[in-house]
């Protein structure tokens, strides 16, 4: 090359530096990685912004310059001063864990207070792991805020290093809260079960998933915690300047998907027999079948949950790539908290609107047993003996003493629950029993 020639090369190259430096800075790097990949080929000019844009052997050379020569916050920097050379748009779908944390949140805990209302006082086990669940959650919720405003939903090269730490830090927390949210929705629903089915086969298998769901729950929560060593390993280990050592967490979390998954499938079928034995009315059939069919929306979540986390593996841009991983997470806990809130859900609106979730108590086929009031064993026992001696005097008007004495004894048995409860009456019906009352003569 011509010495004149040498300088307007060296001239347009110094000029394509200022432009970029003017638009983003440059590491040096990065630059020297931009001068000797244009040295190296013929086919764009220095000045040619649209070729160097687009020739794909050019951009992998400086791309693999770059990663040899860089750090990996220098080479985040040259990707965005890149990206804004081309004129590349900035992509950004922040809005959109917060949208699905709020909304499913809301849901998720107007479910709870649904509950908590239709149960009163009638506070059982099943209910304080279906609270303690959303208390597990709504930090997974409330975290997904600040996470895209920090820029979580952007291209990874877009966004500050400290912000980038952080988004990961808060990430880590989101994962805990979650595991922690789901052991104790599957463990609400499971003592559910144990309050209304009294098979004794089923509650020993339910106890059996109750230890495993606690054995699942404290495992992937500590693995989780101590991931790494030391534990903010976690959130500094992306930019290669910090030492420390960590499990593969992709291999961990496919596993923990998987499980999950089996869980939620074995938690599920646990009431099935039971159900199919049930006499039930067509509302309360529809009822129960919506109940359980929520159940498996959130089986179906977990396993298009496992196929995000499959992409995220493969992925160097996290801050985008992770996005669908984080508010599937999201769904699916809150969706597990309103799934197991279904049955409270429906005794809370049979409160607001009797007429169209019409109550099993003080139904017009029980109101006799209702108003003899607790003295009806007396009432009875009197009724029978006053007409017992006019039976007895009728014989002898005919002289047909027997002299045989017939004692008959009258057994009257209540039962009357203090507040509707449609989940006693599908065990009485299963057991063969009327819902309020039953008698035996």
């Amino acid at each position: 090359m011509r010495p004149r020639g040498i300088a307007e090369y060296v001239g347009a190259v110094f000029a394509l530096f200022t432009v970029v430096s003017g638009q983003q800075q440059i590491p040096q790097c990065a630059a020297k990685c931009l001068e000797s990949s244009l040295k190296a080929q013929t086919v764009c000019a220095p000045t040619n912004m649209t070729c160097i844009c687009t020739d794909e052997p050019l951009q992998k050379a400086i791309q693999t310059c770059v990663l040899s020569s860089c750090t990996v916050v220098e080479a985040l920097a040259a990707q965005n001063a890149t990206e804004t050379m081309c004129g590349r748009p900035v992509r950004d779908i922040t809005q959109i864990t917060p949208i699905v944390s709020g909304v499913s949140g809301g849901l998720a805990i107007m479910a709870v207070l649904a509950r908590c209302i239709a149960v009163g006082r009638n506070f059982a086990i099943d209910d304080v792991h279906a609270v303690l669940a959303l208390l597990s959650a709504l930090p997974m919720g409330i975290l997904e805020f600040p996470m895209s405003y920090d820029g979580f939903g952007k291209d990874i090269w877009t966004i500050p290093p400290e912000k980038i730490s952080r988004i990961i830090m808060f990430t880590w927390l989101t994962e805990i809260f979650y595991f922690i949210a789901l052991t104790f929705a599957k463990i609400s629903f499971l003592y559910f079960c144990l309050r209304i089915f009294p098979r004794r086969a089923l509650r020993q298998r339910a106890y059996i998933l109750i230890w495993v769901c606690v054995a699942y729950g404290l495992a992937f929560t500590l693995s989780c915690v101590f991931n790494c060593t030391p534990v903010s390993y976690i959130w500094h280990n992306w930019d290669g300047q910090h030492e420390g050592t960590c499990i593969n967490f992709h291999i961990f979390a496919a596993c923990h998907a998987a499980v999950n998954i089996l869980l939620d499938i074995l938690v599920l079928a646990l009431p099935m027999p039971e159900l199919l034995k049930l006499s039930m009315s067509q509302k309360n059939k529809i009822y129960v079948i919506m109940m359980f069919s929520i159940g498996i929306f959130t089986t179906v979540i977990s396993i298009v949950r496992l196929r995000s986390l499959v992409k995220f593996a493969k992925s160097a841009n996290p801050t985008w790539d992770s996005v669908p991983t984080a508010y599937w997470s999201v769904l699916e806990a809150f969706v597990s908290i309103f799934c197991v809130c279904m049955p409270a859900l429906r005794r809370f609106l049979a409160i607001i609107f009797p007429s169209c979730f019409g109550s099993t108590q003080g139904s017009s086929r029980y109101a006799n047993y209702n108003d003899m009031g607790p003295d009806l064993p007396n009432k009875v026992s009197d009724s029978a003996r006053k007409n017992s001696k006019p039976s007895m005097n009728s014989w002898r008007k005919f002289g047909l003493d027997t002299g045989i004495t017939k004692t008959m004894e009258t057994h009257i048995e209540s039962r009357a629950y203090a507040k509707e409860d449609d989940e006693v009456m599908l065990v009485e019906m299963g057991r063969g029993l009327p819902a309020v009352a039953t008698s035996r003569v």
